[in-house]
């Protein structure tokens, strides 16, 4: 299952991570594959990307710009006319993500439905005016709350002879929406648009998954690849995480976004993740920099992406903190 890491952030983040992955990981692995929103991000991001992309040869997926509807920040209707011109504009990429309108949390059922036929309408139109040298790399968006409406979606990208969909119905919440949760019926939705999709020969991504303890479920679910920013957002909260573990807080002397990593624990947690990388070597190190945060929550990322291929469900289980409600969810799937 291939993790790519959501990069959409400045030119100077995206080179300081590759540097620090290079200089003291000693290689670039974790950034193998990138996804990007080029309507969220600035020309100089584009072109930092690009860079990376000719230096290492990455698997590089644009992103629709979905989240920034999501979160209010863009109207739907700008995507469109937007991802035409850009995906003819700059071909590097292997995957080209095509508009979807994200149903929230709190939409009506008829909001939803439209919110549906806006995607695979859309979709159908960019698709369409596509370069056909890129078209094999197009990923339809699976939305909606029921199966009904996952099932219309897989249909028009069947008919249109995609080879991947992603898969975006998780639940939202959190400021603006902006937080994907994966809730007992977006994993039971997961499973049924896994199975639906590899029944067309697809292959299914898991769109904007949150921390590492979400993706033993997605492996269960037989999800071939998904994306994460929670190693780089998670870390300017004070927060780390460790294969299989809930998150610590490591910048704070209190309770603010998880349990606080002790001095006296960083040893036997490491060795209980059976988890050591240049960036967790000390307390101090988690404490008093971001970077080192986030570049061990990107390690752990890709690590456990990894870990988990040669991994059965009771082993997964067994390696998961007892109390986590992924725990729970993992053990009836």
């Amino acid at each position: 299952m291939d993790f790519y890491a959501a990069l959409s952030v400045s030119r100077g983040q995206i080179r300081k991570t590759a540097s620090r992955l290079l200089d003291r990981y000693g290689s670039i692995e974790p950034l193998q594959n990138i996804i990007f929103t080029p309507i969220a991000t600035g020309d100089a991001t584009h072109e930092t990307i690009h860079e990376l992309n000719d230096l290492y040869d990455i698997s590089l997926m644009y992103d629709s710009g979905g989240y920034e509807v999501q979160t209010g920040n863009l109207e739907f209707d700008e995507l469109l006319k937007y991802l035409i011109g850009y995906y003819a504009d700059h071909q590097a990429a292997h995957r080209y993500v095509l508009p979807d309108n994200v149903p929230l949390g709190g939409d009506s059922s008829d909001l939803v439905d439209r919110k549906v036929d806006e995607t695979i309408s859309a979709s159908r139109t960019c698709f369409k005016r596509l370069p056909e040298d890129i078209r094999d790399g197009a990923v339809g968006v699976v939305q909606g709350h029921s199966q009904d409406q996952l099932a219309r979606c897989l249909k028009a990208y069947e008919e249109l002879g995609l080879t991947t969909v992603a898969f975006g119905s998780f639940g939202t919440g959190g400021k603006n929406n902006g937080v994907n949760m994966l809730t007992t019926e977006a994993l039971e939705n997961l499973q049924w648009a896994v199975d639906r999709a590899h029944g067309f020969d697809m292959e299914i991504h898991a769109l904007g998954i949150g921390g590492p303890t979400s993706i033993p479920l997605l492996k269960q679910a037989g999800v071939d690849s998904f994306d994460s920013s929670a190693w780089i957002r998670s870390s300017g909260y004070g927060n780390v995480f460790f294969p299989f573990k809930s998150r610590y807080n490591a910048s704070h002397r209190k309770v603010r976004s998880g349990a606080v990593l002790r001095a006296d624990e960083l040893e036997d947690l490491k060795s209980e993740a059976n988890h050591s990388c240049p960036f967790c070597r000390t307390i101090e190190q988690l404490r008093d920099s971001r970077w080192a945060r986030i570049v061990h929550n990107l390690i752990v990322t890709h690590e456990m992406s990894r870990r988990i291929e040669e991994m059965d469900q009771k082993e997964m289980i067994d390696a998961m903190d007892k109390s986590s409600t992924y725990r729970s969810r993992l053990e009836v799937m």
